[in-house]
């Protein structure tokens, strides 16, 4: 094998350019260390510099035959070595802004996901306090309709009262919730859909 400090660059461009292995071994065994230390002041790993230090050299060897035997070795290697640095800290930088914009979100959902079901918890609780300070009755007729899904004559027959009295309960259960519920702006359907989920708990 060729020493390296044996030919000049020059020569061993030459060499390399004609494919000789021997003069691409020297080239890397005299630039390698330095190529190494160059790259690893701006990417601080170890593993990763020795992985593109050796991309530099399979891509030099590829390129052989299209190297300019009048160029400068030295400039070649350290311009491509610093082309492979600043595309790696350009991946590292996009790696990183996903990596935040994807903890951002998920925070975001997570906290989307607590302060609503905080909010529905809230909301059927209310809504259970507020049928739970109807009359007997009038609870009883609103639950039935509700949660059993019951006619209004099935309703009258188990409580043994008439239609229109169960009507006149539901009516005024719907009115008392409607009061509860004024400050918060929800429609009848949402009240009453809030209310299915209170009993079931």
């Amino acid at each position: 094998m060729i020493k390296p400090d044996t030919y000049s660059d020059r020569e061993l461009l030459i060499a390399l350019h004609c494919g000789d292995k021997k003069a691409f071994e020297a080239l890397y065994f005299r630039y390698f260390a330095p190529l190494s230390s160059y790259a690893f002041k701006k990417l601080q790993d170890e593993y990763v510099v020795t992985e593109l230090v050796q991309d530099v050299f399979v891509d030099i060897w590829k390129k052989r035959e299209t190297l300019d035997t009048d160029g400068e070795v030295a400039g070649l290697l350290y311009a491509m070595m610093r082309n492979k640095a600043l595309h790696e800290l350009r991946a590292r930088i996009i790696q990183s802004k996903h990596i935040e914009e994807f903890t951002q979100l998920h925070k975001n959902d997570t906290a989307d996901v607590l302060t609503d079901g905080l909010y529905a918890r809230q909301m059927e609780e209310k809504m259970l306090q507020a049928v739970n300070r109807l009359s007997p009755q009038c609870k009883n007729a609103f639950t039935l309709s509700r949660y059993e899904h019951l006619s209004y004559k099935e309703i009258a027959e188990k409580m043994s009262i008439s239609v229109n009295t169960v009507e006149k309960h539901i009516g005024k259960a719907l009115q008392h919730l409607r009061q509860e519920f004024q400050e918060y702006h929800l429609p009848v359907i949402i009240l009453l859909g809030l209310m299915e989920l209170a009993i079931q708990k």
